[in-house]
């Protein structure tokens, strides 16, 4: 009874858990097992197949790739740690440092307990749809389908942005960590659109030459897109529109949060860049399960699904609440929030974005957001949201930078 009490509470401290019903987490409990591992115990992937294992409490090192990490996990202080997350070989293996609590999940009871938990009664699914939905969520949440992988680089800027104290320096030292980044960054800096009358040839010129603000903004930008990648011609054209559309929604939140003086202009930036995250993995699975899909089906499933899967994506991240609501209901008209915040600033960015365009778009009245924002009284049909006129140039060079 004891062990069923702490593996209750644990459960609650998981992120992919922590929104289960009590009743589904207490049936949850009864197929999982808290145990204790003594020091310099080597645990293999296979070791474990079957079953989820998460660090409690204690010191180990992840070995993945031939790169190391070390772990450390606080019982009470800290969540409890999936020891397995990105591995995919058979060789990575865990090796704990000091005694260690664990706990064991069995991926079978963890799919049926979260399939339980899925919400789709207000989406409308064919069965074809529906086995769909089924047969990737199990895939996501057994750890079988690979989710994009966490934008570190991006992440570590963005923190920045919360530093007084950080510089050409700090920015500098994160963006060399990553040779894509910085190697796309001296490539984005050389390029006609920027290009001065010197060649750019290091990380800290071109940051001096782009500025604090801009190498952010760019280096988010080059450090996100890596998430949005397919291999066949079908699917990398949806790909490559979702990455369009979230390139723009990005543009317009952050011009909006920056208008209206409201949150955080930059936060507001990578808000509109992952609300439409939750396609990246229905557009990679299409393109597992199906040779030849159509682009209608595509586009179908990703306006269905792609809020729980986004969900999904961001907790996975781990980029907080503020952003699991943008993937959950920036892709809704009819979200309301008390106060202004990022769900509400993508969701008046997306529907500017279709404005622009000329693309088909509620009218604004009918859109809660705008209220919540403070802008009143909303645009009449056919015309552009006011606080935006005069601001063209800056929207033209945030979508320069994202295409650089």
């Amino acid at each position: 009874m004891q062990q069923t009490s702490e593996i209750l509470s644990l459960l609650t401290e998981i992120d992919l858990i922590r929104d289960l019903t009590r009743p589904q987490r207490e049936e949850l409990s009864k197929h999982c097992a808290v145990s204790e591992l003594a020091p310099k115990k080597r645990i293999r992937l296979t070791d474990i197949e079957g079953h989820r294992l998460f660090l409690v409490d204690g010191h180990a090192v992840r070995l993945t790739n031939g790169s190391t990490e070390r772990l450390e996990s606080y019982q009470g202080l800290s969540d409890p740690i999936s020891l397995f997350d990105h591995s995919r070989d058979a060789d990575d293996c865990i090796i704990t440092e000091t005694p260690c609590i664990v706990l064991r999940i069995p991926i079978q009871a963890l799919e049926s307990a979260l399939s339980a938990s899925l919400d789709v009664s207000d989406i409308e699914l064919d069965p074809a749809e529906g086995e769909f939905l089924a047969e990737l969520y199990a895939l996501i949440t057994s750890n079988r389908l690979e989710l994009p992988t966490r934008p570190e680089v991006a992440l570590k800027i963005q923190e920045l942005t919360n530093d007084p104290d950080a510089g050409v320096a700090e920015l500098t030292e994160i963006i060399q960590r990553d040779g894509t980044i910085a190697g796309a960054l001296l490539h984005a800096t050389n390029s006609p659109l920027f290009r001065g009358s010197k060649e750019i040839q290091s990380v800290r010129d071109a940051v001096l030459r782009f500025g604090f603000r801009n190498t952010r903004m760019l280096t988010t930008n080059l450090a996100l897109r890596q998430a949005f990648k397919t291999k066949h011609t079908v699917t990398r054209e949806a790909m490559a529109q979702v990455w369009t559309e979230g390139v723009l929604c990005s543009a317009y939140s952050y011009l909006l949060s920056d208008i209206l003086g409201i949150l955080n202009h930059e936060r507001a930036l990578l808000a509109g860049l992952v609300a439409g995250i939750g396609a990246v993995p229905i557009i990679q699975f299409i393109e597992m399960r199906d040779p030849h899909p159509q682009p209608e089906q595509i586009a179908s499933l990703i306006s269905k699904l792609r809020s729980i899967t986004g969900v999904l994506v961001i907790n996975y991240w781990g980029l907080g609440e503020d952003l699991v609501a943008v993937a959950e209901y920036s892709n809704q008209w009819n979200y309301r929030a008390t106060t202004p915040d990022y769900a509400s600033i993508t969701t008046v960015a997306r529907w500017a974005m279709l404005q622009s365009q000329g693309l088909p778009h509620p009218a604004a009245a009918d859109v809660p957001a705008f209220a919540t924002l403070g802008l009143l009284p909303p645009p009449l049909p056919g015309e552009p949201i006011a606080q935006l006129l005069g601001s063209e140039k800056a929207l033209e060079t945030l979508k320069s930078m994202f295409s650089a």
